[in-house]
């Protein structure tokens, strides 16, 4: 067998001459054109969006672009910005809607192992608790 440097890879011992045409053959199907499609197919191969050891929403996914890491080893380059796109638009929607609740600051609490965290209060009566200062030692 000779080498060919205008190869891009191998799969199933047949060769590809381009990331598109690799992709295409790795996961045996042609372009991801619909934008369900293309959330389906990314929650399929990160295993319903699971990393290291945590199951998270789409909006909190960190979509690496490193080759070897999922969902990015699976889709070309034009679907995986257009899910990176997804993902902003997402993100974008959900703090809209966390913004519409009309949150105020109602009370902030020091712990005596130095964290504080602060009671907020929405429009509909409905608390929530953001710590701002993680647990710590002192400096002495």
């Amino acid at each position: 067998m000779t080498h060919d440097p205008n190869v891009y890879g191998y799969v199933n011992g047949k060769p590809t001459y381009s990331r598109d045409e690799f992709i295409f053959a790795k996961r045996g199907r042609g372009p991801i054109e619909d934008d369900a499609d293309l959330l389906a197919f990314a929650e399929k191969v990160t295993s319903g969006w699971y990393s290291a050891g945590w199951r998270m929403k789409f909006t909190d996914f960190y979509l690496s672009d490193y080759a070897l890491s999922e969902p990015v080893a699976s889709l070309t380059r034009k679907e995986f910005n257009r899910l990176r796109e997804l993902q902003q638009q997402a993100r974008a929607a959900e703090k809209a809607a966390d913004e519409a609740r009309e949150w105020r600051h109602t009370d902030t609490i020091y712990y005596a192992d130095n964290s504080v965290e602060e009671i907020w209060t929405d429009k509909d009566g409905n608390e929530k608790r953001v710590m701002t200062v993680g647990p710590h030692g002192d400096a002495c």
